[in-house]
């Protein structure tokens, strides 16, 4: 022993440091108020140690085991939860981009719809048109009616629905010329 209040057992024992303990035969204890059973390449194991109690006391392998298990158990279980969580937002937005996705091409076949009934009845020189039409887009379809009234060569009226499953479209068109 060469600090002061250190306490070497065994064969060999060395305690350098103040505080320090060292237990057994070739036991260095070098640093301040620690014990050491072993030294560098001769380590030991400390065994039938009792579960600590304070928080200041050692806890042994089952106790470490344990709260390990014990913190893993608890972040898997919060990992299977945050993943259950993001399959149903993921779900829940694929099913909202297919419902958006349907109404674009209801749109879409709207607008042919309706752009196939205006020209369709352009062509007619009576003063009383009805036109239809129908549209396709990406397996959406649609119907299109429409009714032109021209009240001289130079005024007109129109008036046209588009409708395609949930969704759809009514327009009102005047046109004048000189």
């Amino acid at each position: 022993v060469t600090a002061a209040s250190g306490t070497a057992l065994g064969q060999g024992a060395s305690a350098t440091a103040q505080g320090a303990v060292a237990l057994g035969q070739g036991a260095l204890a070098d640093r301040a108020n620690t014990v050491s059973v072993g030294s560098a390449g001769n380590e030991r194991q400390v065994a039938n140690v009792a579960a600590g109690t304070q928080a200041t006391d050692a806890v042994n392998k089952g106790q470490l085991d344990s709260g390990v298990a014990t913190a893993k158990s608890y972040a898997d279980s919060r990992f299977d939860t945050m993943a259950d969580s993001f399959d149903v937002l993921r779900g829940d937005v694929a099913a909202r981009l297919r419902d958006q996705d349907r109404r674009i091409d209801r749109q879409g076949a709207m607008s042919a719809a309706m752009l196939n009934m205006a020209t369709s009845a352009a062509g007619i020189r009576t003063q009383n048109r009805v036109g239809a039409g129908v549209g396709f887009q990406n397996g959406e379809s649609a119907l299109s009616v429409g009714y032109q009234r021209a009240f001289s060569d130079r005024a007109t009226l129109t008036i046209g629905g588009a409708f395609s499953g949930d969704d759809s479209s009514v327009g009102i068109g005047a046109g004048f010329g000189w």
